[in-house]
């Protein structure tokens, strides 16, 4: 998500959510008679009267639309996808075009770091995030693992991705996971 969607959700959360503890806050007082001068019931004489004439189900219908419109769109805001699936690359071929498989090359340095001493498994992908192009790598290691080892690991292999895919705007991130027990070895029988 970006900035703008998270900004806009904390803001729409903040009022509906000030807007539903006020409503609730008056109906309480309402119904405890804690505002004075409160009608025993509200009427609104317009609201009858509105609704016999020409233009009501075509204003209901357009609000109706207008709402699964911007649902739709929030929607699509939040679940978009922020992997990375091609990689354009420096340099040109006969198309004019040099790309790479981004995920390939991500997953390819997961599974060398699988390769180091204490590292039980890994992953990764190229993402987008805030308009920025990251590899993220993520680790679980075991709980003896030595972290310098890991961080040496983690390290060389960032930089040979970054060397291999050829981006001066990649960046990386290197999650580590701890296992919480220490994987016992397979038996043989």
């Amino acid at each position: 998500m970006g900035r703008g969607v998270i900004a806009v959700d904390r803001v729409v959360a903040f009022v509906l959510g000030a807007g539903l503890v006020a409503a609730g806050a008056v109906g309480l007082g309402w119904r405890f008679d804690l505002i004075p001068d409160a009608p025993e019931r509200l009427r609104f004489s317009w609201l009858p009267a509105a609704t016999r004439t020409a233009w009501w189900p075509w204003a209901t219908g357009a609000a109706g639309v207008l709402l699964v419109l911007l649902g739709l769109v929030w929607l699509i805001r939040h679940f978009r996808s922020r992997g990375v699936r091609r990689l354009r690359l420096a340099g040109s071929g006969h198309t004019g075009l040099l790309t790479a498989d981004a995920k390939a090359a991500a997953t390819a340095a997961g599974e060398r770091l699988t390769q180091t001493a204490g590292v039980r498994s890994s992953s990764g992908r190229m993402v987008s995030d805030r308009g920025q192009l990251v590899a993220e790598l993520n680790l679980t290691i075991e709980p003896t693992a030595d972290l310098g080892t890991v961080q040496a690991a983690a390290e060389q292999t960032s930089h040979d991705l970054h060397r291999m895919v050829g981006r001066d705007d990649l960046h990386h991130r290197v999650q580590l996971h701890v296992a919480r027990h220490e994987q016992t070895p397979a038996r043989v029988r």
